[in-house]
């Protein structure tokens, strides 16, 4: 425990004092020190002593994490239906397009995605470099895609021009990585 990744001195007190607890159990049952030790390790951390302190800081974090991963959809879906609404709005030449264009693509584009990407991030974020790279493109692409869609409906200066930026981060960012990771897995299942 003393040399282990864990960084919560509480923590570690705390693993260290069960640990010494059920060694003493297991010894008085008539194993030697080392055998105790061996069967209450694996009893208390069978997944290793790092599991336990991010199930830790997961419990810790949980209202946080949920209010986080609510914001993320529910601003999500808010955007999204603000973005259609301004499509169709514009389509049909009615008033207030603009405004609903405007708002929700540039909330998808700067509130949502950023808080997917956050979100998303946590969760793969002992993956390996190429996928997080996917993940960090893909997202990326999208955002500069809907900014750049929303400002070629509203007539913005730029957003030609974003629009290619969108699509060169799709193509030469996103799809790379996409494909490599299709690649390594269908390699890795061989």
């Amino acid at each position: 425990i003393g040399d282990s990744k864990i960084k919560n001195q509480v923590l570690k007190d705390d693993l260290i004092d069960h640990i010494c607890s059920q060694v003493e159990y297991e010894m008085s049952k008539g194993l030697s020190f080392e055998e105790a030790l061996a069967k209450a390790y694996k009893e208390t951390a069978p997944n290793g002593l790092e599991e336990i302190q991010r199930e830790t800081i997961f419990l810790f974090n949980y209202s946080k994490i949920m209010f986080m991963k609510r914001l993320t959809y529910v601003s999500g879906y808010i955007f999204s239906l603000m973005w259609a609404c301004g499509a169709l709005f514009k389509v049909l030449h009615w008033q207030g397009a603009g405004l609903l264009l405007a708002f929700g693509g540039f909330g998808v584009a700067f509130i949502f995605l950023p808080l997917l990407l956050i979100n998303k991030y946590r969760s793969f974020a002992r993956e390996v470099l190429s996928e997080r790279m996917k993940w960090i493109f893909g997202i990326l692409s999208i955002a500069l895609l809907v900014a750049a869609i929303s400002m070629k409906m509203l007539h913005l200066m730029g957003a030609a021009l974003l629009l290619m930026l969108g699509f060169l981060v799709f193509g030469f960012g996103f799809l790379p990585f996409l494909f490599f990771r299709m690649y390594k897995k269908s390699v890795d299942e061989n």
